[in-house]
């Protein structure tokens, strides 16, 4: 993948540093198909939106969203957005995995802050995502 997006240094938290697992799978020619998720890194414009965004509603502690998980039909998560984002107050290079749902959002709920809604690192997510990718697939598709 040759036009990837990783957040310049100047506005990712000082010290922050991106889990090599996760450049590895991003920078690969052979990027998995992990429908509903996807990449951020594919999309600057959508990178950089969502991104700015957590900065304002997260002051006192730093998201960076990696992969978006949007389904318009609704079926997952009822159509919300959900973001994968890396703790961007951790300095160790293999940051917890918060998620931001917007469908939580919306009923004053805020999972960043329960401790259910984190995975403890990249890798972790990705097999979780994998699963979850997996499950969604053979739901949604209609049979022959």
């Amino acid at each position: 993948m040759s036009n990837i997006f990783l957040y310049n240094t100047p506005i990712l938290p000082d010290s922050f540093v991106f889990p090599q697992s996760y450049i590895d799978t991003v920078k690969s020619n052979n990027i998995i198909d992990l429908e509903p998720w996807d990449f951020l890194c594919k999309d600057i414009g959508k990178s950089l939106s969502y991104y700015g965004a957590l900065l304002i509603e997260y002051r006192d502690q730093p998201l960076i969203p990696f992969a978006i998980a949007s389904d318009e039909s609704g079926f997952f998560n009822d159509g919300y957005v959900v973001l994968a984002c890396f703790d961007g107050s951790d300095k160790s290079g293999d940051p917890k995995v918060y998620f931001h749902d917007y469908g939580y959002s919306y009923s004053g709920e805020n999972p960043v802050r329960s401790k259910q809604y984190y995975l403890e690192n990249f890798s972790a997510w990705l097999e979780s995502a994998k699963e979850e990718s997996a499950q969604y697939k053979a739901d949604t598709t209609e049979p022959e």
